[in-house]
């Protein structure tokens, strides 16, 4: 009797959907952190500005690690946490294996360019780590040349287009130094971390024992997939082999291959006849 596997697409989209969802959950508990502080500083009346960068002087290259977490107010605080959950969840979608190195490189960088670059008071807010999440997702995309980082880019271009207006000396309160170091901050970024084209994977040989997913279009209307269990024996890479496995009706078991030398197999099946074509290396 035929036993047919799962759908790997379908597995596979479900995995996605659930993952796309998971990638946000980071940015937000940030951004849950930074409400927290906020909501301490209203209650407590404490004035935490000190804790702000304060350029080219000792003391205030401790707001590096603590300027971004202390904000203003609370349209300060929204304008800044929404963003955060948005483009870090992006982030962490895409680019998964670098999405902490990512963060954590333009948490720091932008940081230090406004210690250097910053005027004499004390700059406070997010901010600059929102510049640097969205530099980094506009520049990947034109530098690597991929399609996929390209359209991510443009979003991002029409999301934010507001955020170009923060990048001038406009309002005496803003710190346009801050949206500078971190829009230069995701450019170090995309440098150093992005993610272009992807090379195609070489094709391994054969491993011994090992269960290979098939489709067949004699099963009926709808493509189903099943097991096929190999050992091969590992000579001669890189030569293409062909086996064809016949189905005995009488006993439903697969007859012996046309090539037993080369390969024995152990599987189901369900056409009268079945063609694989395998390369050994």
């Amino acid at each position: 009797m035929p036993i047919f596997l799962s759908d790997p697409y379908t597995d596979e989209l479900r995995d996605e959907q659930t993952h796309f969802g998971y990638s946000f959950l980071p940015g937000a508990l940030f951004a849950a952190l930074l409400a927290l502080i906020s909501l301490l500083t209203f209650l407590t009346g404490a004035n935490l500005t000190w804790l702000g960068i304060l350029p080219r002087n000792f003391f205030g290259l401790i707001g590096i690690v603590t300027g971004p977490l202390i904000h203003s107010g609370l349209l300060h605080l929204l304008s800044n946490a929404f963003p955060l959950v948005l483009l870090s969840g992006f982030i962490l979608f895409l680019h998964r294996r670098l999405a902490t190195r990512v963060f954590l490189l333009v948490y720091l960088l932008s940081g230090a360019l406004t210690w250097l670059i910053g005027r004499q008071a004390y700059h406070v807010g997010a901010s600059g780590l929102v510049y640097g999440l969205a530099g980094f997702l506009l520049f990947n995309g034109f530098l690597r040349q991929n399609r996929g980082a390209m359209a991510v880019s443009l979003a991002v271009l029409f999301l934010y287009s507001g955020l170009f207006y923060g990048l001038f000396p406009n309002e005496e309160q803003v710190s346009w130094e801050g949206h500078v170091s971190g829009l230069v901050a995701g450019l170090v970024a995309a440098v150093v971390y992005g993610e272009g084209r992807k090379k195609p994977a070489a094709h391994p040989p054969i491993a011994p024992d090992v269960v290979q997913r098939h489709m067949s279009n004699t099963m009926g209307r709808h493509y189903h997939y099943f097991g096929i269990q190999y050992t091969v024996r590992p000579d001669q890479p890189g030569q293409g082999r062909q086996y064809t496995y016949l189905l005995n009706t009488a006993t439903s078991t697969g007859q012996t291959p046309t090539q037993q030398a080369a390969a024995a197999s152990n599987r189901w099946i369900s056409a009268n006849k079945y063609h694989d074509r395998k390369k050994t290396g």
